[in-house]
């Protein structure tokens, strides 16, 4: 199984140590400067007692929370300005008014990031979650490839991808998320919401209409002389006719694709000839759909589609089919939906909130082709197929994501990707009609606290301050844990930092955290008492001179 998390194994690092040289709108957060950054999100970065900052530990502190610094765009000005310290590579490590200057850019943006402030706070964990899912799923065998063309017919049936892209960028892919698969059926989700920015919603629906058809993708039926909805085949070819009809062929093209580029953050898409040359000659079929939606008057009817539209309007859509991408760059794409048409990556507003709600509610209710009113029975999600056995599903304000594998069902949906989805929504609070609150047994991955429970981060805080761990102690400090809170005997991490002798961890707590310096136990000790029991001279000093007493002193009072 591979996964990418955007590991810094294969970043060159200078051998020279160069040392001299509640959410916003998230798209604009990652550009925001900010006067500084709190030093303390910085602590398991530091080198040389504080006056370096490690650069692959930083960037790795990024890529936990989901991240991907060094091919997110938002952070290629940080990465050039790490460059030119680095003479064209990055240094180990950096002084830290250097650092300060090349995080300038995106203070606000890295301060959410190591804050855990980003729509998923517990990335790590979410991610693991979604590793069980992937591998519980990967056993299914069952379902055919599509057979359209030869090309198809030999894709491998067992590949297997998933990947997720929230609306803050954080990112995760596991399987065969580096193969390329045809847009297909996914290009009638890219028609209409750029159909509708380009014209209107209202425009549009003179030409298409807003019901589920109860049939097969490619059915030859409409309804009142229009096709049912824009994610049928018939939908599709209307919508192919409507957008820029005024441009030639090659300008047509070329629009629709820089557009799928956009969506998908300008990365991972291509076009594959030998595709497009087979779908060509093997549509039969689409050309017969074709012919019955002119006779039906269901195209373009601006003076401006010509005589010999019908046939540019059939290569056009056969080109859009051919149009390839990575299940990676397809939940960009979705996550571009999840966050109202504006790409989590570039910043880029590719189409129309509204487009993209119309666009949502259609994927809701005829996304996957006869199995829609199941599927939004049992996973709740706006949710497109296609017959290269992709799906895009969509939670807004959320994330979006994509998964593929080429077997499909009856209803032509990958068989492992609806099994996914599934135990993906049985699992996260995320079905648009789950009842929120803790009442609810389904993991909501949006809370801090999603896996721990309060007396978990007790336990894990008490064995952090005894043993000395100050990455987990400062990783509750940017929390807001409360550091007083005692366990069932009344023990308190500063109880537990004296016995363990850790005066590093006693400073932190009664310096950072302002935890009370005479917590009493059940058996009336304070800190004090404790490092008297175990002979811990500078803690006796240290706290002696922070007001601590014994608790002898304190009850008689």
């Amino acid at each position: 199984m591979a996964s990418e998390s955007n590991t810094l194994s294969a970043v060159s690092i200078t051998e020279s140590k160069g040392k001299g040289g509640s959410h916003r709108r998230r798209s604009e957060v990652s550009n925001v400067g900010a006067g500084a950054i709190d030093e303390s999100l910085l602590h398991e970065f530091l080198e040389d007692e504080g006056v370096d900052i490690s650069t692959a530990k930083f960037l790795q502190g990024l890529q936990k929370n989901g991240l991907r610094p060094l091919t997110d765009p938002r952070f290629k000005d940080m990465i050039n300005k790490i460059k030119k310290i680095g003479n064209d590579s990055i240094p180990e490590v950096m002084m830290m008014d250097d650092f300060k200057k090349c995080i300038s850019s995106n203070m606000v943006f890295i301060t959410q990031a190591l804050s855990q402030n980003l729509i998923i706070p517990k990335w790590n964990q979410f991610c693991d979650k979604i590793k069980s899912i992937y591998e519980d799923v990967k056993t299914e065998c069952h379902g055919n490839v599509a057979s359209l063309t030869p090309q198809m017919a030999k894709v491998n049936p067992e590949k297997y991808a998933v990947s997720i892209c929230t609306v803050d960028g954080q990112r995760f892919s596991l399987g065969d998320y580096k193969d390329y698969f045809p847009l297909q059926d996914l290009n009638r989700v890219l028609l209409y919401t750029l159909a509708c920015t380009e014209k209107s919603v209202d425009y549009v629906h003179q030409y298409i209409g807003k019901e589920p058809s109860g049939s097969e993708g490619d059915a030859l039926a409409l309804k009142n002389g229009k096709p049912h909805n824009p994610l049928l085949l018939t939908g599709g070819l209307t919508l192919a006719s409507l957008l820029k009809p005024k441009l030639c062929f090659s300008e047509r093209f070329e629009y629709f694709l820089n557009k799928t580029q956009q969506f998908c953050g300008n990365e991972n898409v291509g076009f594959n000839n030998s595709l497009a040359l087979a779908l060509k000659d093997h549509s039969n079929r689409l050309y017969a759909i074709g012919h019955y939606l002119r006779e039906n008057d269901c195209f373009n009817k601006d003076s401006s589609f010509k005589a010999d539209s019908l046939e540019q309007t059939m290569e056009l859509f056969i080109h859009y089919s051919a149009i390839q991408m990575t299940s990676d760059a397809a939940a960009v794409m979705a996550a571009t939906l999840a966050f109202g048409g504006l790409c989590p990556l570039s910043g880029e507003k590719v189409v129309y909130p509204e487009a993209v709600r119309n666009c949502l509610s259609m994927m809701n209710c005829c996304g996957v082709n006869d199995h829609s009113g199941e599927f939004m029975f049992e996973v709740g999600l706006p949710a497109k197929s296609n017959v290269s056995g992709a799906i895009i599903v969509v939670i807004p304000n959320v994330l979006g994501m994509c998964i593929w594998s080429p077997r499909l069902d009856r209803s032509m949906n990958s068989v492992r990707a609806i099994k996914f989805c599934k135990k993906f929504t049985d699992l996260f609070v995320f079905h648009q009609f789950d009842p929120t609150g803790r009442g609810n047994n389904k993991l909501d991955p949006r809370r801090r606290d999603f896996q721990e429970t309060k007396d978990q981060q007790s336990l894990i805080l008490l064995f952090a301050a005894f043993h000395g761990n100050m990455t987990t102690l400062y990783r509750y400090l940017k929390e807001g844990i409360n550091f007083g809170y005692p366990d069932y005997d009344g023990r308190t991490a500063l109880h537990l930092a004296v016995c363990g002798g850790q005066l590093d961890v006693v400073k932190f707590l009664i310096e950072k955290c302002h935890v009370d310096v005479n917590p009493i136990d059940r058996w009336e000790n304070t800190p004090l008492d404790d490092a008297y029991k175990y002979n811990f001279g500078q803690i006796i000093f240290y706290l002696q001179k922070k007001g601590s007493q014994k608790g002898a002193q304190i009850m008689n009072v």
